[in-house]
């Protein structure tokens, strides 16, 4: 399960990050997963304070992801300690997250649905 740890705010995109973290026991695709304002949800508008992932990437248990506002490539890098840590970027020219007040919050994509056939009567 993947949840928010960490957030930056600032005036500057350069600046301005969320760091989440699979704090699940099994690797987890970030591909799906939404992080959204409060602010958003309530003003019913995900065009400004939200960010979908479109990576496929597999996050190991324990490992972060530092979503930075800013522009660059994404990428998979090791902290002083030795953990792993991906970058992902929100190309973004102007600050998202100190725009938007209150609460950040995480959703993850649902499983896919499946049709099933109804079971055939025994007469």
């Amino acid at each position: 399960m993947i949840r928010i740890v960490g957030l930056q705010r600032s005036e500057s995109t350069a600046q301005e990050f969320v760091l989440l973290q699979n704090q699940g026991s099994l690797r987890l695709s970030l591909k799906g997963h939404l992080v959204v304002s409060e602010a958003a949800i309530q003003a019913s508008d995900l065009s400004f304070a939200a960010h979908a992932f479109s990576d496929d990437v597999q996050v190991p248990p324990g490992m972060y992801i530092l979503l930075a506002t800013g522009r660059g490539q994404p990428r998979w890098t090791k902290t002083k300690e030795g953990a792993l840590v991906y970058y992902a970027y929100m190309n973004r020219d102007t600050c998202v997250w100190e725009q938007a007040a209150g609460p950040l919050h995480i959703l993850s994509p649902q499983h896919t649905y499946t049709e099933r056939q109804a079971p055939l009567l025994l007469r």
